[in-house]
């Protein structure tokens, strides 16, 4: 037995030679080490030349098998590795009909065009015997995360069309099946009627996105807004939401994060007490039950208007009433599209506004 090892940078990709077959065994990059995650996943192909070289002959981890195309030149190989991974390195274990020109893609959906600027080409590309094994090793770009991976040749060095023994994707996930999504910083601050919300990731892999939450009692938590993921691996990415509809008073928030394979987490729960702002209105009764009223301070002339939302941010009312002194009352009759629960009063008047929760029985 020979162990064979191949320095790229700073990554180590071993390999074991045993009885004419390469497995390869693990890489290491950054303390994090990587595996073939392809063996015995789903593999398609453009074509192939019989049941015995099938396209999951390419991931069966066996070089005493092989993939074979057809001897036209324009065909593709794909793999489905089943969820994302972060990727390192791929090892291309061609027969001797081995492709000149080629491109490798990446995808996280299938289409293979979500992926386009992470797309490796190859061209001009000659080994000097045509004996297998002749073998390529690609480094991947840092942080690279995806599920589906995909050879399309355009050339045969040997017009043979495409013999591949063996492709190995030098994956890694988490224990727990989960990329690290590291939150540094969570922060609310209240500015004008609005409260903005801010936070960092340093590490951030195979994330889907956040869906914001907020509670008015530090138990009960609704969302009220996403933001898709960016997924900048271990470059900072800085995130921000603004809450236009923030509760008078004490406001809880915590961010809920969503992988890409379905699983979540919560980061902590921060809370904004917001100084009252609505000192120019006044709403009663509390709770209501057929009529809300609303009284509202300002200026003759001044445009107020005013929008009933339900708690998922849904208009069920919105009017507009103009001043016609400092003081004007204003009556909002429940129609029937108001079902009893809580709701959100938003009062926009002179460059000002003014957010309330409110309860129909």
């Amino acid at each position: 037995m020979k162990t064979i090892s191949v320095s790229l940078g700073k990554t180590l990709l071993a390999a074991v030679m045993l009885a004419g077959q390469t497995t390869m065994l693990t890489a290491q990059s950054s303390g994090i080490t990587f595996t073939n995650v392809a063996p015995g996943k789903q593999a398609t192909a453009s074509s192939i030349s019989g049941v015995t070289h099938a396209a999951s002959y390419a991931f069966d981890a066996s070089l005493s098998t092989w993939y074979q195309s057809d001897f036209n030149e324009a065909q593709w190989l794909q793999v489905d590795l089943g969820k994302p991974y972060l990727l390192n390195s791929i090892i291309i274990n061609w027969e001797k009909s081995y492709a000149s020109d080629f491109d490798i893609l990446f995808s996280n959906t299938g289409s293979f065009t979500d992926m386009v600027s992470d797309s490796i080409r190859y061209r001009n590309h000659f080994f000097k015997s045509n004996l297998s094994p002749n073998s390529d090793t690609i480094a991947l770009k840092t942080n690279k995360v995806a599920r589906y991976l995909k050879l399309v040749g355009y050339h045969s060095a040997t017009g043979n069309g495409y013999g591949i023994r063996e492709i190995q994707v030098m994956g890694t996930t988490s224990s727990t099946g989960l990329f690290p999504v590291s939150v540094t910083t969570f922060n609310a601050e209240q500015i004008s009627a609005n409260n903005q919300l801010s936070w960092t990731t340093v590490t951030e892999f195979n994330n889907a996105g956040f869906a914001i939450e907020r509670s008015a009692d530090a138990a009960n938590f609704s969302s009220i807004g996403w933001l898709a993921a960016r997924n900048g691996g271990t470059v900072s990415n800085n995130y921000s939401f603004t809450d236009k509809l923030a509760l008078p008073g004490k406001n809880y928030y915590r961010l809920r994060q969503f992988w890409l394979d379905g699983k979540t987490g919560y980061s902590a729960v921060i809370m904004l007490n917001n100084a009252s702002s609505n000192s120019g209105v006044s709403v009663y009764p509390m709770p209501a039950k057929d009529h809300l009223t609303i009284e509202y301070r300002g200026n003759a002339g001044e445009n107020v208007f005013i929008v009933l939302l339900t708690t998922a941010g849904v208009p069920v009312y919105s009017g507009r009433m103009t001043m016609q002194g400092s003081s004007q009352s204003f009556v909002l009759n429940r129609s029937g599209n108001m079902r009893a629960g809580e709701y959100f009063l938003s009062i926009q008047g002179g460059g000002k506004q003014y957010n309330q929760k409110v309860l129909l029985d």
